[in-house]
């Protein structure tokens, strides 16, 4: 039976390290600039997971979850039994002349999310008490390899997630948030474009430190 997406949210909510390794989720990003916007969860369909002993080389059968801006959620049959939410919303500017930083603080809500990532860069610094900076830029008018390099020179504080941490060729990458007890981290889930299923790839948590999950 289907898991049901308010089950899921409060799973993605309570235990995201273990969310995210069984369960593919696909972001598209609100169009409205960055701060508090609602979202829906669905269902999207069957797809698979590396397993927990030889990672892509046994992959298991899962499900995956699509995320959408209520905005859009109309023009895919509505909400459901979709789960709403509201979550910091961190839209994606077009360069790197166009990019601002948004803060993810201690207020608000304690899950964060962006469009998935295809050649584009995510940016995070530290902030005031204990929050946390971040932008998601486009490499539009350049590579991916030298938006990188652009912003590791105007950002060196920053940690930046982009091109060289995933190949863009055949890899797009979901960047979801949530805040507990200890702050924010941040995570990139990875998925395979060419499989039509967004099957996982790997997963990481790229804030406040990188590290393989």
């Amino acid at each position: 039976m289907p898991i049901a997406p308010n089950v899921a949210f409060n799973d993605l909510t309570n235990n995201v390290t273990g969310f995210l390794k069984k369960y593919p989720v696909r972001i598209f990003g609100a169009t409205a600039a960055s701060g508090v916007v609602a979202y829906c969860l669905k269902n999207r369909g069957a797809s698979f997971r590396p397993g927990s002993v030889l990672g892509t080389l046994s992959m298991k059968a899962t499900e995956s979850f699509d995320i959408r801006a209520m905005a859009a959620i109309a023009a895919v049959g509505g909400v459901g039994n979709g789960q709403v939410f509201n979550a910091h919303s961190v839209h994606m500017d077009l360069n790197q002349a166009a990019m601002h930083f948004y803060n993810l603080d201690n207020a608000g809500p304690n899950i964060m999310v962006t469009g998935q990532l295809s050649g584009c860069s995510f940016v995070m610094r530290a902030g005031a008490a204990g929050s946390v900076d971040v932008a998601h830029v486009s490499p539009a008018g350049t590579t991916g390899a030298l938006l990188i390099a652009a912003l590791q020179a105007a950002f060196p504080a920053a940690l930046i997630y982009g091109v060289g941490s995933y190949d863009s060729n055949d890899r797009v990458v979901s960047i979801l948030g949530v805040r507990g007890g200890t702050g924010w981290r941040i995570f990139a889930q990875k998925h395979d474009a060419t499989s039509g299923d967004y099957r996982i790839k790997s997963v990481y948590q790229i804030w406040p430190a990188r590290l393989k999950l």
